[in-house]
């Protein structure tokens, strides 16, 4: 949980009656956050996350990767997609990797994820999700992944880092793959949720967080943003989600993306911008322009709250769209993460 300051309300666009508001909560707004990316001197940082990777003998395909995080740090985050290889097959709902104020985090998430599929060594699982974060103390990693199943069969996830499970002479499967690298003055670490490797020696990781941070003086960033991937219990099956919105540190305009999927309802929404982003304590509201099925002219409105570490039957998520579609619910998966 993050508990913070309130923040105003800032919009650009009309997607309700009830949802307008004055000019002097946008000069507000901007006002608090000034367009200042320093973090001092002495500070580095490093940090990247993506969603899966495929590597076939010298092939090494990299989905919903962000890129490396620059030594200043800021944060990056990768465009959602689905992916569909002859190894492994997924919806990547959010990657992003950030360094600000001393510390260093990163998450993947991704559902529907299906390794070696219609083999009768299949790997599915309905959501697997990476996080690492390092600070100048130490580092600390977690997964989770969701009904898990290997040949069918239900696999028992223990939690505990670096469990392993196989078949023999065809596959090694890595649970919640935890690699401490810190060293000197540099705190780092390594989480692959899912890494499957086969007696070929071709690879799959699934959802991959690296965090790194070498700490030297150091001024807080301003910042107010929120980031979170999970799934809710919508229309009797699932709603993925994944998304980055509000404030980065140092940046005086919002920004931000969103990717929804309600595979039962036929609903994947995508924003196209963030026009509007504000909250108080726990709960942030942002909106904007998006796609409805890759149809443009809509508009949506979200509202999440980061209530526990991790989400999962805690935080919420609900989500409404101009075409009179909305969702709502606790966490069935995944996490919300308030950054201020």
């Amino acid at each position: 949980m993050d508990d913070s300051k309130g923040t105003a309300w800032v919009t650009g666009v009309r997607l309700h009656p009830n949802w307008v508001v004055g000019m002097g909560l946008v000069i507000a707004i901007l006002i608090a956050i000034p367009a200042v990316v320093a973090d001092g001197t002495g500070t580095t940082y490093s940090g990247r996350a993506f969603g899966v990777s495929v590597r076939i003998g010298p092939l090494d395909a990299k989905f919903a990767d962000t890129g490396d995080l620059p030594p200043e740090g800021g944060v990056l985050d990768a465009t959602v997609l689905t992916v569909q290889t002859d190894l492994a097959q997924a919806e990547v709902l959010l990657s992003v990797t950030m360094g600000f104020d001393n510390k260093a985090k990163s998450e993947a998430a991704t559902a529907a994820v299906v390794l070696l599929p219609e083999s009768a060594n299949e790997i599915r699982a309905d959501f697997v999700r990476a996080q690492t974060v390092a600070t100048c103390s130490g580092v600390s990693g977690s997964s989770e992944i969701v009904a898990l199943r290997l040949g069918g069969q239900p696999v028992v996830v223990s939690g505990s880092p670096n469990q392993v499970v196989g078949v023999p002479g065809v596959l090694q499967l890595v649970i919640n793959e935890q690699i401490d690298s810190s060293h000197d003055r540099t705190s780092a670490i390594t989480v692959n949720a899912l890494h499957l490797t086969l007696v070929t020696g071709d690879e799959v990781i699934v959802s991959h967080a690296y965090s790194d941070v070498t700490c030297g003086q150091g001024a807080p960033s301003p910042k107010d943003f929120v980031t979170g991937g999970g799934f809710i219990d919508a229309s009797g099956g699932k709603g993925n989600f994944g998304f980055v919105a509000g404030f980065k540190p140092g940046q005086s305009v919002m920004s931000g993306q969103l990717n929804y999927l309600d595979h039962d309802a036929g609903v994947h929404v995508k924003a196209s911008r963030i026009t509007g982003y504000g909250g108080m304590g726990n709960t942030r509201t942002f909106s904007g322009d998006a796609t409805v099925n890759g149809d443009p002219g809509f508009t949506f409105k979200v509202t999440v709250s980061d209530v526990a570490e991790p989400g999962r039957g805690a935080d919420s998520f609900e989500i409404w769209v101009s075409n009179e579609y909305h969702a709502s619910g606790r966490l069935a998966g995944g996490n919300v993460q308030l950054h201020t």
